[in-house]
């Protein structure tokens, strides 16, 4: 059974003692191979199943009330992985608190995953304390614990504060392209989207001297790329809808024009959409009456996307039954992502 730990004892008592043998993945301190040649066959087995194997109607028939750590770190990366994300974080709260310490797993490597389910919920306060944990318990994290403190300080509004640690960060990791679009990213959904441009510019150069001087391979150039590519256009589809929301604003017409076309209302409920994932990401629903008011709103645009994916129906407009269809989904997700609720 995992009992809750001080988290003091446990950072105080890190040490490298568990640090993270070659060629595994973020979480272990044992490679693959280590793990099933020295844990119990059933134990490993069920471990690889949960993570290879399982779907989620068999995720969800797991008895996970008495399991050890390692059980746990298999099914929270599972849940994850279907963006199940409420249950992985609840399962490596578990892990992160537990007084067992399998000798399987680094525990550094997953508080700083705890930290990032932390940061896509809003709960920023509790994410920056994790990084800090993770950073006591492994020195080695220290650039990429920088790297996401960065990152949730731009999301939740201190901005400044923010772009100072990109830019310090920046100025030492120069034919890094992946930071500049993490920087990039993290300006797009708090909605600077000048920022984010910038940002993406940045990474484009950065990795154009890394190819220059033969520091990165080419599949990861390759994939570099296409990021960069994707938070440009994003940030440029972003600006240019900016203009197309509002009641009564010029995508609606004048008085008396014709209702907006189809084809512009979903770009008017996309701009309403990325002002809310602004409005969200920067002030977090805390109360109940917070959450109720955000919920009121994004029901208010699923109901819009679902009326016109009806009309398309009815038009049997086939490319706009499935962009409406994919909209009414971006509304649900930004919804799940803060813990709401909406898909009725």
């Amino acid at each position: 059974m995992n009992d809750e730990i001080d988290d003091d004892a446990v950072d105080d008592d890190a040490s490298n003692d568990d640090a993270p043998d070659d060629d595994q993945p973020p979480g272990y301190a044992w490679s693959v191979a280590r793990q099933e040649a020295e844990l119990p066959a059933e134990e490993y087995r069920l471990h690889r199943a949960i993570l290879d194997e399982f779907e989620e109607e068999d995720l969800e028939g797991l008895d996970l009330s008495r399991t050890d750590d390692y059980i746990l770190w298999a099914a929270a990366q599972a849940f994850d992985e279907i963006d199940r994300r409420d249950e992985a974080a609840e399962l490596v709260r578990r892990i992160v608190a537990s007084v067992g310490r399998h000798p399987a797993l680094h525990y550094p490597d997953i508080l700083f995953f705890h930290a990032g389910l932390l940061r896509d919920r809003g709960d920023y306060d509790e994410a920056l304390a994790t990084l800090d944990r993770a950073e006591r318990q492994d020195a080695t994290l220290r650039d990429d614990c920088a790297e996401r403190r960065a990152e949730i300080l731009v999301l939740c509004g201190r901005a400044g504060e923010g772009r100072r640690m990109f830019e310090s960060l920046a100025a030492a990791r120069r034919d890094d392209p992946w930071l500049p679009l993490t920087a990039g990213w993290a300006f797009l959904q708090a909605g600077d989207y000048g920022a984010a441009r910038d940002w993406a510019e940045r990474g484009e150069k950065a990795l154009r001297r890394a190819s220059d001087r033969g520091t990165i391979d080419e599949d990861d150039a390759r994939a570099a790329a296409t990021e960069i590519d994707r938070v440009r256009e994003e940030a440029a589809a972003r600006n240019e809808r900016r203009g197309t929301k509002g009641a009564g604003g010029a995508a609606r017409g004048a008085a008396g024009a014709p209702p907006t076309a189809p084809a512009g209302l979903a770009d008017e409920i996309l701009a309403l959409l990325d002002a809310e994932e602004a409005r969200l990401v920067q002030r977090p629903p805390r109360t109940a009456a917070e959450r109720e008011e955000a919920e009121r709103r994004l029901r208010a645009l699923h109901a819009r996307a679902s009326r016109a994916w009806d009309d398309a129906v009815e038009a049997d407009d086939h490319a706009l039954i499935a962009r409406f269809d994919d909209l009414q989904w971006e509304i649900v997700g930004l919804a799940e992502r803060f813990g709401m609720d909406i898909d009725d």
